[in-house]
């Protein structure tokens, strides 16, 4: 049965899926060539005997033209929708981007991944299979009359991932792709960042997942997707939908043969493909138990195999032309910039990073940055367009001569272009724990600072608890990350009030010395700025399990190692693999040096305001609490280990953070 967790979760997938519900025309989109689209829905062949059901829209009502460049989705979240009340459908063309680019003369096209939708097959999230089903789509797209051999893709999150996947297999009729909102690798992205299991979002996700692959369909809550065959041939797709005989949100109970409300007979397509659905692995179950990222996945796959990681390889050898876009207060942004840096001397690259969540253009930031609702959209949707006139139709509109690199800056002014990353004129810029709680430009007086561990430490704010890490599943907060009350529940170092502006775009970094009384423990830190009135505002946050807090190469996200890849930026890689974590670390007082790289931001600290480091040791419900000191995973529970950390500040151990300042 479908929850309002599941609404929640769809509508954010929605949002970054369709990249905006705006309406047909507006602020910043192009004045159209084409008034309509012709809609159709086919059964596409795929690979070991599977077809992907396809929804296509084909420009009408414009100049004579009979074949177009494709823009391609690519998903596991429902290509379409319908109501089998009312045969209502929701499809691609709620999309203002879609409807722009049909206007512009593009043909689009969004299909359901194996093991979801009205496809046929099994899915484990993920796997190689649902590459070669891409080439085998866009190869299929590439040969249809309606195309004229130029193919592009779209979409964020799973289908960002979707995206590199499919181009790694290299089809010959894909020119480009813009992948949003995706890490470099799954493992600390979305399944254990920092090695601590991700809880809130993968239930959350499981929670939508598992009912909308089922098809589930619940009046007012949950519509199931949209058929791609017409068995009877009335013109109808709703009918084709079996019968909720008891009412219990599926019909996959009800027995076989399945019985439809117009009573006719079939070949139950519809139910047939929906059956082999509930062999699908869920996501979360087998991740919560994989701990490490050399961990198997229950086809054998380790995280190594799964992510836009085991891409790059075969991308750089495509040299496809990407653009990367991220937001600010995604989970993903590390791996927005590693993935264009890591691309960019072998693909035509580019990269636009929002002042969002993971859906690139909601959440409060806008009307606090004092930007107008929708100019994030708009802008998006300018960059899509102009993207793919140069990359599908070769239109020399200057994009590629652009700076590379378009961010924004908060309360620096707003859209800035950039042609490097990290940028070549930052200075680091170090404040050291000190005394008193306070950040100051030169060590203090050697000294140490004591902290109870709190489990009840929750990061979620807003009205529907949200967080950067439950904003992947589409519960981005509703209001802006005040964080002030739970500083209460953390160890804080202030710095003094600033005496100008101060600009930090970067990857800022956190080492600090620590003991604890425990021989395991967690460290979640936030950067924050202060304001003159007390209130401590979110910048940007990272985690590490202390278990892994030796350093590696970050050479070895690609393959653990086994490529010659030089993944960029250099930044701090803890290995992850079962092999690098060290049980009972801070056993026999041991003292840890502890490096975490927070994820990058560009946020200027205004002038009379505070930077602060708040230090937590725990984040839940959002993180599973640490296994080794609450095994029921409660915070309440009365048999946790009551553990205490110690930060050390002295010449041998000048705990600090490390600041990307930009002049």
């Amino acid at each position: 049965m479908s929850t309002r967790r599941d609404r929640t979760f769809h509508k954010g997938l929605l949002s970054f899926m369709l990249l905006g519900l705006g309406a047909a025309t507006g602020a910043g989109a192009a004045a159209g060539t084409f008034e309509g689209y012709a809609a159709r829905t086919a059964f596409v062949p795929v690979t070991e005997g599977n077809k992907l059901a396809v929804d296509i829209f084909l420009p009408v009502e414009g100049p004579e033209q009979s074949s177009f460049p494709v823009v391609l989705s690519y998903t596991p979240y429902q290509r379409a929708e319908i109501d089998p009340a009312t045969g209502t459908a929701r499809d691609l063309m709620r999309s203002r981007l879609h409807r722009d680019l049909v206007r512009q003369g593009y043909a689009v096209v969004m299909a359901d991944m194996r093991g979801t939708g009205a496809s046929t097959g099994w899915l484990l999230d993920f796997m190689p299979a649902i590459w070669d089903d891409g080439k085998a789509l866009v190869d299929w797209i590439a040969a249809q009359p309606w195309c004229d051999g130029n193919v592009g893709m779209q979409g964020g999150s799973y289908l960002g991932w979707s995206q590199t996947a499919t181009a790694s297999r290299k089809p010959a009729a894909l020119k480009c792709i813009v992948p949003c909102v995706i890490p470099l690798e799954g493992y600390t992205g979305e399944v254990c960042p920092g090695g601590m299991y991700l809880q809130g979002f993968l239930n959350l996700w499981s929670g939508f997942m598992t009912p909308a692959q089922r098809n589930h369909y619940v009046p007012g809550r949950k519509l199931p997707t949209k058929p791609a065959v017409d068995e009877d041939g009335d013109g109808e797709l709703a009918d084709e939908i079996p019968l909720d005989q008891d009412g219990n949100g599926t019909f996959l109970n009800d027995g076989f043969p399945p019985k439809y409300a117009d009573g006719a007979e079939r070949k139950h397509v519809y139910f047939l493909a929906t059956r082999e659905h509930e062999k699908d692995y869920d996501y979360s179950q087998w991740a919560k138990d994989a701990p490490f990222v050399n961990s198997k996945s229950p086809l054998g796959y380790t995280m190594y195999d799964l992510g836009p990681n085991a891409h790059v390889e075969a991308l750089r050898e495509s040299h496809i032309p990407i653009y990367n876009v991220g937001g600010w207060f995604d989970g993903f942004t590390r791996g927005t910039f590693e993935l264009y840096c890591t691309l960019q001397d072998t693909n035509p690259s580019k990269a636009i990073v929002f002042p969002g969540y993971h859906d690139v253009e909601g959440g409060p930031y806008y009307e606090y940055l004092g930007e107008a609702r929708g100019a994030a959209e708009d802008l998006l949707l300018k960059e899509h367009l102009r993207f793919y006139d140069r990359y599908l139709k070769g239109v020399d509109n200057g994009i590629d001569r652009e700076p590379p690199l378009l961010i924004y800056v908060m309360h620096g002014g707003g859209w800035r272009q950039e042609n490097e990353w990290p940028l070549a004129r930052e200075a680091r810029r170090l404040l050291y724990f000190a005394e008193d709680h306070t950040l100051r430009a030169t060590p203090g007086p050697a000294g140490k600072d004591e902290y109870r561990v709190d489990y009840t430490h929750d990061s979620r704010y807003g009205e529907n608890n949200g967080n950067r890490w439950m904003g992947i599943g589409g519960n981005a907060p509703s209001s802006l990350p005040v964080r002030t009350e739970k500083d209460k529940q953390c160890l804080v170092y202030t710095s003094a009030p600033l005496d100008a502006d101060t600009e930090v775009t970067g990857h800022p970094l956190v080492k600090f010395w620590v003991s604890s009384t425990a021989p395991e423990g967690d460290s979640f830190v936030y950067l924050e700025e202060v304001s003159p009135e007390g209130e401590a505002m979110l910048v940007t946050e990272g985690q590490l399990r202390a278990g892994f807090a030796k350093l590696h190469d970050n050479d070895d996200i690609i393959r653990g190692g086994n490529s010659d890849i030089e993944v960029l930026p250099e930044l701090p890689w803890h290995g992850f693999e079962q092999e690098d974590f060290q049980e009972g670390i801070f056993a026999g007082g041991a003292v840890v040096e502890v490096t975490i790289d927070l994820l990058p931001t560009s946020w200027v600290f205004r002038k009379g305001h505070n930077i602060r480091i708040a230090i937590a040791c725990a984040d839940f419900p959002t993180f599973r609490l640490n296994e080794r000191l609450c095994p029921t995973n409660s915070p309440a529970d009365p048999n946790n280990a009551a553990a205490a950390i110690t930060i050390y500040r002295d010449a041998s151990r000048p705990s600090r953070i490390d600041l990307p300042v930009v002049r």
